[in-house]
């Protein structure tokens, strides 16, 4: 039977994260991370010179029809692209050295406290979910904050300057597009979050359910019974995907009015080039690409609150009669 103040709390917000804790798992791994970001950063700001030099390519063929200029573009263009995905392999590489290390740590934690919940004969079925989808919520919490936070961050500001560099009216037309969409975007993000708490809460209690049905292997209501806990686990998976849905595709098909819009103010209020005018479409996709991923970052931390207190919530399970060792660092 579920538990009372698990309902509550499945139709409410869920828990915030403990951002104190969080720093405190991630700082044994602080050199790891600060390589992977300096990966990240460095691939982004490669990213920004096929666009711009894409726009003076088309201006020295179609206005100059200055080819050995354009030869030595088009060799910018692919060093610059290669060296780009050379620092994303690289990056990339990094981020599952350290994710692994970290849900390590915070696995060996949560044993740590499944025993001292099972030795005060508290219920612990189900609780082999939490090592699996549980743990991994904190991944997006740390690895995936950081590296993508660092890499949108960089992405939109620095599009951003060479927007304002190239034509300033193109920076009024962004920063007005961009408050309307995350003005929309707010105010969905809080049900999805809920949603992923409940889909959550039904999974977990569908794992209970198989343990206990199998038990009793001649009751012929069991795989009645089964079936009503995975219809609602079902029930909360269509749910959460269609408020993720709106989410992503939502902010997503907004941002692609941004560069349009950018295009047709450069054209009619500066200037007239060709080339000019695709590198700042090109720049533009860049800014609105890494403002439309932090805000299905923001999105992610949302949706993933849940789990992270149920993590905390093991880890944190006291011990009312033996003195249990962390399991942290034996491995």
């Amino acid at each position: 039977m579920t538990d009372r103040t698990e309902v509550d709390r499945s139709e409410t917000t869920p828990a915030p994260i403990p951002w104190r804790r969080v720093v405190g798992l991630v700082r044994p791994l602080r050199r790891g991370i600060a390589g992977m970001v300096a990966l990240t950063v460095s691939g982004v700001l490669i990213g920004l010179v096929p666009p711009v030099a894409l726009g003076i390519l088309v201006d020295a063929l179609v206005e100059q029809n200055d080819r050995p200029e354009a030869i030595v573009l088009t060799g910018v263009i692919m060093i610059a692209i290669i060296a780009e995905a050379g620092a994303y392999i690289a990056s990339d590489g990094m981020y599952a050295k350290n994710a692994s290390r970290l849900y390590m740590t915070v696995r060996l934690d949560m044993f740590t406290g499944a025993v001292r919940r099972a030795r005060a004969g508290e219920d612990i079925k189900g609780l082999a979910s939490r090592f699996i989808s549980d743990a991994e919520t904190l991944e997006q919490v740390t690895m995936s904050l950081i590296d993508s936070g660092s890499m949108l961050v960089v992405e939109f500001a620095s599009a951003l300057v060479l927007l304002a560099l190239m034509e300033p009216w193109a920076v009024v037309v962004v920063v007005v597009t961009l408050a309307g969409i995350a003005l929309v975007m707010r105010r969905t993000q809080e049900p999805a979050a809920i949603a992923g708490t409940r889909r959550q809460e039904e999974l977990e209690a569908m794992t209970s359910s198989i343990s206990r049905e199998l038990q009793g292997r001649d009751d012929p209501d069991a795989p009645s019974r089964f079936r009503a806990a995975a219809e609602k686990v079902m029930s909360a998976e269509v749910r959460l995907g269609w408020l993720r849905a709106l989410n992503f595709q939502g902010s997503g098909g907004l941002a692609k009015l941004g560069p349009i819009a950018v295009v047709v103010v450069a054209a009619f209020v500066g200037t007239q080039h060709i080339g000019t005018l695709i590198s700042l479409y090109l720049l533009s996709q860049r800014a609105f690409w890494g403002f439309d991923g932090l805000v299905d970052l923001r999105l992610g931390m949302q949706s993933v609150r849940g789990g992270v207190d149920r993590c905390f919530e093991l880890i944190d399970t006291p011990d009312a009669d033996v003195e249990t060792p962390s399991l942290v660092g034996t491995a």
